[in-house]
């Protein structure tokens, strides 16, 4: 694993790994790991893959570079649906090319969880941006996402279910908890094998293979440099349903549109 003090390592080699229970000095007894675990407990299912066992709320927000502030932005009601944010990839998730989803919003505890409010820091001391880039605020995506699976013969899946790039400059993940899981293994391949599933990529050419573990073992991707994957899980041997659930931040600039 990639030291905490290796912050180039993410722009330098397009991906690193953290450990920010380490970092933070948070154990799994603290009130406020359990209140943000608890978050999962409840959350909806995805309303674009409700077959494939995944969950997700999601809030978007504002960080200026300059002060290194941070503010959320206000969620959108749409009538019925309710509260929800809107998520964009443009074509690179091939599932829902040029497709905003409306994403249930996160709630108000959720928002205020110290944790992540540690983690957007920590997330954006590690990422570098241009002069141009830094003049400007970055959008923060945030996605709270639980793959669950209760019959031992299906799986649950993320999307897309294949190597790929996000289109976000830098995007990290985050484990809160897995329970009686098999799989969630993360790929990450060079950018040519987007597109291609881990068996596609020659013996030697993947970067990493790595499974989190830990609550908060995390990592980071340079889009631009790589192209990334995590497989569907199974539930284990355990009765309990099989559980994995992280979070999810990406940091994009916002520029002048004209």
């Amino acid at each position: 694993m990639q030291t905490l003090t290796e912050s180039t390592t993410l722009v330098e080699q397009g991906f690193a790994r953290y450990d920010l229970a380490e970092e933070f000095g948070i154990a799994e007894s603290d009130d406020v790991y359990q209140s943000l675990r608890a978050e999962f407990v409840d959350l909806p299912p995805d309303p674009y893959a409700t077959e494939a066992g995944r969950n997700r709320r999601y809030a978007r927000g504002i960080y200026l570079p300059w002060s290194r502030e941070f503010s959320w932005i206000p969620n959108t009601h749409f009538d019925e649906q309710g509260w929800m944010n809107g998520y964009y990839q443009a074509d690179h998730n091939p599932e829902y090319v040029g497709v905003v989803r409306k994403l249930p919003a996160m709630s108000e505890t959720a928002r205020n969880n110290p944790i992540i409010r540690e983690i957007l820091s920590f997330d954006f001391a590690q990422t570098r941006w241009s002069q141009d880039d830094a003049a400007f605020p970055l959008h923060v995506g945030v996605h709270l996402i639980k793959l669950a699976v209760d019959d031992p013969g299906l799986e649950a899946i993320s999307s897309p279910n294949e190597l790929h790039q996000d289109g976000e400059p830098f995007v990290f993940a985050h484990l809160v908890y897995r329970r009686n899981v098999v799989g969630g293994v993360n790929v990450v391949a060079p950018p040519k094998y987007r597109g291609k599933q881990p068996a596609d990529v020659p013996d030697g050419e993947a970067l990493a293979e790595f499974e989190l573990i830990k609550p908060l073992e995390s990592y980071g991707i340079t889009d631009e440099k790589v192209s990334h994957y995590v497989s569907p899980i199974k539930r284990g041997a355990g009765a309990e349903t099989g559980e994995r659930a992280v979070i999810l931040v990406d940091f994009t600039p916002m520029r002048q549109y004209i």
